[in-house]
């Protein structure tokens, strides 16, 4: 199902929904907000991300790894991740999203890309070397990511690694928007990551900072490494 009770107030969260409208209406805009206005941009901040996220942990890629991508849109990222490794899943609530990604990556022969429900990842236990999610985790209803913290841990092989970015908390971050929404972002703190993923069992390797300034709100974007012992 892509559909859950969100909150208090009784509005219906409806993930599948929300983002196979976004990706029919515009799916470069919704993915990457800054960088719409060519497919040159598009992919330029792409393979400028891959880079940033993995910058310093090269070691979780590599010709013999599997990975996997949640969140993956278009495959904005794994154009320039999939050569890097053996093979790449990427995984996205959005058939629309799966759909354009499917065309958009037909050359790249190591990855595919699957439809998921919007809280579990369609993939077998003990699967993946690494995992990673940038800008996706934001959009989620709390309950919701924990939820995909858990299917991480679930799907990694024992030693798989799980990265992921988040917008950091700080004392001018606007509260959270309801739970039915799907887009407006959730910022998180550090010390509450840490303690949520380290009581499912991962182990804690560490974190990055890369800062960000717009118009509204200037923060760090956290990279999130933890290591499934």
């Amino acid at each position: 199902m892509s559909t859950h009770e969100a909150g208090t107030g009784g509005e219906a969260l409806d993930m599948k929904r929300d983002w196979n409208a976004r990706a029919v209406s515009n799916a470069e805009h919704f993915i990457a907000t800054a960088h719409d206005q060519s497919e040159e941009a598009f992919r330029a901040s792409g393979e400028r991300d891959a880079r940033l996220l993995f910058a310093g942990l090269e070691e979780v890629l590599g010709p013999a790894r599997a990975l996997v991508d949640i969140g993956c849109g278009i495959g904005r990222m794994d154009e320039f991740l999939a050569p890097r490794v053996g093979t790449l899943i990427g995984v996205d609530v959005s058939g629309e999203m799966v759909r354009k990604a499917r065309v958009r990556l037909a050359h790249l022969g190591n990855a595919s890309f699957v439809e998921g429900d919007g809280f579990t990842l369609p993939l077998p236990e003990g699967s993946a070397d690494t995992i990673y999610s940038h800008i996706v985790f934001q959009h989620m209803p709390r309950p919701v990511a924990r939820g995909y913290f858990r299917e991480a841990l679930r799907v990694l092989r024992v030693g798989g690694d799980f990265l992921f970015q988040m917008p950091e908390w700080n004392s001018r971050a606007p509260a959270d928007p309801p739970e039915s929404d799907t887009f407006e972002m959730r910022f998180w703190k550090e010390s509450e990551l840490r303690s949520e993923l380290e009581a499912l069992g991962f182990r804690w390797r560490g974190t990055a900072r890369h800062p960000v300034t717009t118009p509204v709100l200037d923060f760090d974007q956290l990279r999130v490494h933890v290591r499934k012992p």
